[in-house]
């Protein structure tokens, strides 16, 4: 319970320093609408992620700070993967599945935030087969870095 409260400071920690990087940079969604350090739609069926910000960390040189908002038709589901970094989901609409690997899996609803430590191979769906799953995105990521590799 204690590294779920950890867990949950360092969301809330990572989603304010991220929020206020987004409001800084004023980039619109039309000019940030492809990132490369994210999946491209080719590698994700049935998920689509809109760039909300992707932008670069003042004070940290070759760091990238990315917002989406992702949307995962019903029943969709991202195969096993890891991150590069540090990725904060917070559930806007419908349920999230996670599964870390060798540990039970969560479900997430409207709200909730979830921290997941890089390396961390896990896989996350959609729990619902009628309603979209709608969710953002926060990542820290090095320039040109992939945030997620994909575990065969």
């Amino acid at each position: 319970m204690h590294e779920r409260n950890l867990a949950t400071q360092a969301s809330t920690a990572i989603l304010t320093l991220s929020l206020a990087i987004w409001a800084c940079a004023g980039a619109s969604a039309e000019e940030q609408s492809v990132s490369k350090e994210l999946p491209q739609p080719s590698e994700i069926s049935g998920i689509t992620p809109l760039v909300l910000v992707r932008t670069d960390v003042p004070g940290a040189p070759g760091k990238v700070e990315i917002v989406t908002k992702t949307t995962y038709a019903p029943g969709a589901r991202i195969r096993k993967h890891y991150h590069t970094s540090q990725i904060v989901f917070y559930i806007l609409e419908g349920s999230m599945v996670v599964q870390d690997e060798g540990k039970d899996p969560v479900t997430l609803k409207p709200g909730d935030t979830l921290l997941i430590k890089p390396g961390t191979v896990h896989a996350h769906w959609n729990a619902s087969m009628t309603v979209p799953l709608v969710f953002t995105e926060f990542v820290l990521v090095d320039q040109g870095q992939r945030s997620a590799v994909f575990v065969e």
